[in-house]
């Protein structure tokens, strides 16, 4: 009897002690930031995030997910109260921070009534539209764009990207300038026939960013195959249902 309860005893300690250490070494934590349909506060979700909590899920990890500014998110991570952040975008391994294949592509695209049949295929067919697009728009897509933006005085950038479908087909505006997936994730109560897409620019890698060089390494493993995988499109066809 005292050997067998010996034996009980010592299985429930190895459990035990297997048990703590998976769940400390298991449970991550991931900080991002509001960004619909990319990451959604509310319900804890969003394109982005549901890629990288499935990739991390699949090579053994639990996740918990903290919402704050992106830059205080980086730090977090720096600093080790995070494991990872997401996204970000024309980063490379640094001191401390291990930077992952990109996990999806932005895709800013320039958005115009299809009845009207505009044709856009470079910034100079831009000069003489009602242009309105997000905050901070004019920095980021080169000094020919910014010049533009200048000259124009019928262009706007908002902070809300919610309204921007709607500006346009309201007829506020011409052209609408916006990330692919944003867009038609607002595209409420109108048909896409009505949209014509004009691409200029390139699409914009977004990454995840480690403090561990060896999650980093096993993240991306999984990451290349997850990518050609029908969860893959699955996750994105969740919120705009036609891609």
């Amino acid at each position: 009897m005292n050997t067998v309860v010996h034996k009980v005893l010592l299985l429930c300690c190895i459990f035990i002690a297997l048990f703590s250490h998976n769940s400390a070494a298991l449970d991550l934590t991931v900080v991002s930031d509001h960004a619909p349909p990319h990451i959604i506060e509310p319900t804890r979700n969003g394109i982005d995030v549901d890629i990288t909590l499935a990739i991390l899920q699949k090579i053994g990890h639990s996740s918990n997910l903290r919402f704050m500014p992106l830059k205080r998110g980086r730090l977090e991570v720096l600093k080790k109260n995070a494991d990872l952040f997401l996204p970000t975008f024309y980063e490379r391994d640094s001191k401390g921070l291990f930077i992952s294949d990109a996990i999806i592509e932005y895709r800013p695209t320039f958005f115009t009534r299809s009845n009207e049949k505009l044709a856009i295929k470079s910034i100079a067919d831009l000069a003489n539209k009602r242009i309105v697009t997000f905050q901070g728009a004019s920095q980021y897509f080169g000094d020919e764009f910014l010049a533009m933006t200048k000259r124009n005085k019928n262009y706007r950038e908002v902070s809300s990207m919610s309204v921007l479908p709607l500006l346009l087909m309201k007829e506020r505006y011409d052209v609408v300038l916006l990330d692919y997936y944003i867009f038609y994730y607002f595209l409420k109560a109108h048909r896409l026939s009505d949209v014509q897409e004009h691409v200029i620019f390139d699409s914009v890698d977004a990454h995840v960013g480690f403090n561990d060089v060896d999650l980093r390494n096993n993240f991306n493993d999984a990451l290349n195959t997850f990518k050609h995988s029908e969860e893959y499109r699955l996750i994105i066809r969740k919120y705009l249902p036609h891609y």
